[in-house]
């Protein structure tokens, strides 16, 4: 007989949670390869970064539902098919992912389930954290706009 240690409910939320870090993982490995296309070689190597970062939380929660005697079911992700035309576009659907998800896990925190909840305040931090950087990111490029020679050096940096 198997034992459940937390609610069904918290295992299907689980299973969205690797939907949608398997989607952003993807999401970010298409933007590397328009980067890459684009002439933007440190955001490109950026994010393949980031999207390597969203695998290792997609496996942090096969670890977590294994831990818990659960099996994480493998989402499917549509081919991803969104339009990259600048670095700010780019950035600023990043921020809105990233806070996407902060909002998510937020949100099942509040289901008030403690096993949970301990893992859940480790993906808020790791949100909170990504939302801040996406969003001191887009500032700098504000500051920049359009000039090729900024442009240029904030994707240097940007790739380091």
């Amino acid at each position: 007989m198997k034992q459940v240690l937390i609610p069904e409910y918290c295992v299907e939320k689980f299973n969205e949670a690797l939907y949608q870090e398997m989607y952003v993982s993807h999401l970010y490995h298409h933007v590397a390869n328009h980067m890459q296309m684009m002439g933007y070689f440190g955001a490109q190597k950026f994010f393949l970064g980031e999207s390597q970062d969203e695998l290792t939380h997609f496996q942090k929660i096969v670890d977590f539902l294994n831990d818990i005697g659960e099996v994480a079911k493998m989402p499917s992700i549509p081919a991803m098919n969104e339009e990259v035309e600048s670095l700010m576009g780019v950035l600023t659907m990043a921020y809105e992912q990233e806070l996407e998800l902060m909002n998510f896990y937020s949100e099942f925190y509040k289901t008030g389930e403690p096993v949970c909840q301990q893992i859940l305040l480790e993906f808020i931090e790791i949100q909170r954290k990504a939302v801040g950087e996406y969003g001191d990111l887009i500032a700098r490029l504000e500051i920049i706009k359009d000039d090729p020679c900024g442009l240029l050096m904030f994707d240097q940096e940007l790739g380091k």
